[in-house]
């Protein structure tokens, strides 16, 4: 049931980490017309970055109840790297608990990844991200658990100390050091994972010169929150960047 005056065809919730705003903005960028959105932070004071993106999701349900008794269809939570080291059957045994408490679908992002990776039949994956090393390897690890196969996959920022890089890198740095790698890199899909990292211009952009569609963490999560909150998607043209979410290119602009 909607409430309140904005948000004519419902409202989203987004869990982003504590210092991530890329994914609110392109969550939000990427929501049709007259659906509305609303942020909440997941925090932790873990000095590790490794225990601070498992806290991240082993204290979701607090962190959802600061949205109080505002109405939304579903909630997206904006962290794929909270998936890759706790674990799938883990992480998704316990938020199917918490959905049916709150009685509402909450979806993490690598969920919503896989499901997109399923609607277009995609088997292999040519994976990057901006995540260090440790993190691309629990990365990899998940999507073959997953039963999918990796292409290729390497790391923009494979030296980093701490997960909080990832919102200093340059996404036309990233685009170019993609399309150089890839540029005859055979793969189903072309998967930017991490949704601290900009990615909207780039998928748009790499979607015309790559080989196959191209996928990232914010673009999953958006189309499968949206359809989790039954939001119809019919009336979306064609897309260039993802034809999954039709239609949406022309919001970029807007980030």
């Amino acid at each position: 049931m909607r409430e309140g005056h904005y948000g004519r065809h419902g409202t989203l919730g987004i869990a982003t980490p504590q210092a991530n705003v890329t994914a609110e903005t392109e969550f939000r960028a990427l929501l049709p017309r007259g659906v509305a959105c609303a942020t909440v932070r997941m925090a932790s004071d873990e000095p590790l970055p490794e225990d601070r993106l498992r806290a991240y999701f082993t204290d979701i349900s607090q962190t959802l109840d600061r949205f109080d008794t505002l109405v939304m269809g579903a909630v997206g939570l904006a962290c794929t790297g909270s998936s890759y080291l706790l674990g799938h059957a883990s992480v998704e045994a316990s938020l199917a608990t918490l959905s049916a408490r709150r009685q509402q679908s909450v979806i993490s992002a690598a969920a919503a990844i896989e499901r997109a990776l399923n609607q277009i039949g995609a088997r292999s994956i040519a994976l990057i991200c901006p995540y260090p090393e440790w993190l691309l390897e629990a990365a990899e690890r998940h999507w073959q658990e997953r039963g999918f196969v990796l292409a290729d996959r390497f790391s923009l920022d494979p030296h980093q100390r701490d997960t909080r890089a990832i919102y200093g890198l340059s996404p036309e740095i990233a685009a170019e050091q993609i399309r150089t790698r890839w540029h005859s890199r055979k793969a189903d899909v072309y998967l930017i994972t991490g949704t601290g990292l900009p990615t909207l211009r780039l998928v748009a952009e790499l979607s015309e010169v790559l080989p196959g569609p191209v996928l990232s963490s914010n673009l999953c999560l958006a189309w499968a929150t949206l359809l989790e909150a039954g939001i119809d998607l019919a009336e979306r043209g064609p897309s260039a960047a993802m034809p999954l979410l039709a239609g949406w290119e022309h919001r970029l602009d807007d980030c």
